[in-house]
């Protein structure tokens, strides 16, 4: 239903756990918060009067998109005056709705689609998914705790490519409160200005610096980097003015134009009255956060003190900000009353649950061995929270037996099926074999044949992920040497001047598919030349459904997207007297009255969703080959997770079956409880079509030529469907003729005249009546009735 940018992107992980610690709050539960970014200190006075003055002026109207001038004007000033640097308030600054707006409109103004943004690590969690949203491509340069966290000249000279547009600096940095010196700094600019680069410098922590450390703004290091770079700040850490949202960004006319460009269609002008609160902020006395700054060095000295007291933490003493930034790897492959500590996600779970401490996985900012505590908050608090963690820390123990995380999991760069144009000609296929098998160096060749419902299919591949799953996936057919396939598939990854595409010619049962590493497509293809070339040869009928045995009895569930089919299915399967037969094509025979079909997989490809309905299968995908199975947070595509405040990755397992909707697990069928549990061919007695009508009839027999009416149309149904309509509901049918589209209809004539079939209404029950409703439809068939 969203876009495609949005399913790339997670939402901020530190306004997420904030957000859980104030429900956990009001749940009277007694929670330390150490996930906050912002200063416990309330406003000063002064400059809340200067905004209540604003509202009694009635300043509370639009302003121009770019901010106040006389707001402008002062933060040109103070940019002069404590940074050396001098900009036109009129049109190199730009006032924004955050410091997080001002970033975000100056990435969309300087990244095309593409370009790489160096982005060291760790970082500030917004920082990728901005220049994701921009077309762009984060390239994270983790920096090295021995290091104080800095990205050294050589990090940055080797992470430069032809594509590099620009990089972010955070300094002092969130989350480590790393800073950089006046000599760290020149250093980075050597290397910045030999290649042109822009920098993105983050200074929105500029003025909360420890132990008479001096900040140094990147942009004044020489004339040259100050035209490469634009400067982010704002009043929400210095001036405690967090909810106020005012922030700026200051540089090269060209950028700064194209940012107000950007405001102007987003959000237009920042709070009238939060502006000319900042203008009183930051035309005001400075005792306040001079008063701010040395409590947060007290409250900073004592956390890394207590920090470092805990055996098997290590923590650097932060220069800037107001976090520490542990190392807490020491404690993984560790528990406590049942529960085991894998990663910082893991950990962070455990000190929430066990301590009632709230603070921020390491894995959040790139960094998976920290986590990061926040001291903007009371030495009470601190105190308190580090009472509990060292305590929390204390229980952990290394269990008698070490339990295994692995997962055989590959996760594909192609993440959506391809397209198949199965309208090539003779000629077309073979230019296209021709340039596949050029592409097939003898070192990286991959050949097996595949018997899939009497039907052989050999792969040619390149790609060792799609060969693996091939293999897992179908019988092997007979191994002579002379045996010749009945269709032939080439696979053929990294072809260079390719878009991910496949073709395929039914008059020579060729197929080609380039620059996919993802095995739903080759499989759906490999299903849709079986149906084609066994339809030909042995008149066999593919049937797209779900299909299982009820006390002897076949059935097929069938329906378009909306109608509950998975839902239906998997609890249907947990009853004692239904068994597993497929999942999604079957391959059928007619003849003596009967409609035989056969399940074609030795192992089946199963979304591991379904574990949403059958928990089990969660143990069973965990020693199966997967793909695409989730390993962060910010890789989940689900936007409520069905586990509600139990995910799987907050609790700090490595993978979250339930995250993707492309993730799939090669499961053994017989697993599900043995032979009892699992037939490979059934006798279709019955076939289900559903359907979503809030008005129709809970379910009906359907005459046969009804049937195959609503079938051949494909027409999708229930709540948000969308789409084009899908000829017998089945994606993989490639030849779509209208002669093979009547033969589709006669072989489901001939199944109907064998198997009863029923319309049953989704929309008029819930899944376990409708499952009732089927299984006594089912009884009164094996009854005679």
């Amino acid at each position: 239903m969203v876009s495609e940018r949005i399913k790339q992107i997670g939402v901020s992980p530190t306004m997420k756990i904030a957000a859980k610690a104030i429900s956990l709050k009001a749940e009277g539960r007694d929670i330390v918060d150490f996930s906050v970014g912002e200063p416990d200190f309330p406003t000063p006075e002064f400059i809340r009067e200067a905004a209540k003055r604003a509202i009694d002026e009635n300043k509370t109207k639009y302003t121009i998109n770019s901010g106040i001038v006389p707001l402008r004007e002062a933060i040109a000033k103070k940019l002069l005056e404590e940074n050396q640097l001098e900009y036109d308030p009129l049109t190199q600054i730009i006032v924004s709705s955050g410091a997080k707006q001002s970033i975000y409109n100056v990435i969309l103004s300087l990244v095309n689609p593409g370009d790489e943004v160096i982005v060291p690590a760790p970082y500030w969690v917004s920082y990728p998914e901005m220049v994701r949203l921009a077309g762009g491509k984060p390239v994270i340069v983790p920096t090295l705790e021995e290091n104080g966290f800095r990205l050294t000249p050589e990090q940055l000279k080797n992470a430069i490519s032809a594509n590099t547009r620009a990089m972010i600096l955070c300094n002092p940095s969130n989350p480590t409160g790393a800073a950089y010196s006046k000599e760290h700094l020149e250093a980075l600019a050597e290397v910045v200005e030999a290649e042109s680069l822009f920098v993105i410098a983050d200074e929105i922590y500029e003025k909360l610096v420890f132990d008479d450390f001096r900040f140094v703004s990147f942009a004044s290091l020489s004339p040259k980097i100050k035209q490469q770079t634009v400067v982010i700040n704002g009043v929400s850490k210095a001036y405690s003015m967090t909810g106020w949202r005012i922030g700026y960004a200051a540089g090269p006319q060209e950028i700064i134009a194209g940012a107000n460009k950007i405001q102007s269609h987003s959000t237009s002008n920042a709070s009238t009255i939060s502006q000319w609160a900042s203008l009183a902020a930051l035309t005001g006395p400075t005792y306040e956060i001079n008063r701010m700054v040395a409590e947060f060095e007290r409250r900073r000295n004592y956390l890394v003190h207590r920090l470092e007291s805990i055996p098997g933490i290590s923590c650097h003493k932060p220069e800037g900000a107001f976090y520490t930034f542990p190392n807490v790897s020491s404690f993984y492959g560790k528990e406590f009353n049942g529960t085991y500590i894998r990663n910082s996600s893991g950990l962070a779970y455990y000190l929430l649950r066990e301590a009632g401490v709230a603070l921020v996985p390491g894995v959040a900012f790139g960094a998976d061995d920290f986590i990061r505590i926040s001291y903007s908050t009371s030495m009470e608090n601190i105190e308190r929270g580090m009472d509990r963690i060292a305590e929390a820390l204390r229980k952990l123990k290394t269990p008698a037996k070490v339990k295994s995380v692995a997962l055989n999991n590959y996760k594909t760069r192609q993440r959506k099926p391809v397209e198949i144009d199965a309208r090539i000609n003779v000629e077309q296929r073979d230019a296209l074999v021709a340039e596949a098998e050029a592409q097939l160096k003898f070192d990286r060749y991959y050949e097996w044949n595949a018997n899939i419902n009497g039907v052989i299919i050999q792969l040619r591949t390149n790609n060792g992920h799609l060969y693996d799953f091939w293999v897992e996936n179908w019988y092997p057919a007979q191994l002579e040497a002379d045996l010749e396939p009945h269709g032939i598939i080439y696979a053929v990854d990294e072809a260079v001047g390719r878009q991910p595409y496949g073709f395929y010619n039914s008059e020579t049962n060729t197929a080609v598919l380039f620059n996919t590493d993802l095995y739903a497509s080759l499989r759906s293809l490999a299903l849709g030349m079986v149906a084609d070339i066994g339809g030909r040869l042995f008149d066999l009928h593919a049937v797209r459904g779900m299909s299982g045995d009820y006390k002897g009895l076949g059935f097929v569930l069938m329906g378009p997207k909306g109608t509950k089919k998975s839902d239906i299915f998997y609890r249907w399967l947990q009853d004692d007297e239904t068994a597993f037969h497929g999942n999604d094509l079957i391959y059928t025979r007619y003849g003596g009255g009967f409609a035989a079909a056969d399940q074609p997989e030795r192992k089946i490809y199963m979304p591991t969703t379904t574990a949403g309905f059958i928990p089990r299968l969660s143990e069973l995908f965990e020693r199966s080959k997967c793909e695409n199975v989730i390993s962060t947070k910010e890789e989940c595509q689900v936007e409520t997770c069905p586990l509600g405040e139990d995910c799987t990755l907050d609790r700090g397992l490595p993978y979250c079956f339930l995250g993707s909707k492309i993730s799939a697990a090669m499961l053994d069928p017989y697993w599900l409880g043995g032979m009892r549990k699992h037939v490979k061919r059934i006798d279709i007695g019955a076939v289900f079509i559903l359907k979503y009508d809030p008005l129709g009839e809970p379910i009906r027999e359907l005459p046969a030529e009804d049937a195959i009416q609503i079938l051949s149309t494909g027409l999708s149904s229930g709540p948000g469907a969308v789409g084009n309509p899908v000829p017998f509901y089945n994606p993989h049918l490639l030849v779509k003729s209208d002669e093979r589209l009547e033969w589709q209809k006669r072989k489901f004539g001939k199944l109907f005249r064998t198997a009863r079939v029923y319309q049953v209404n989704v929309a008029k029950a819930s899944i376990d009546n409708i499952v009732e409703q089927l299984k006594q439809a089912l009884d009164r068939q094996l009854g005679g009735v």
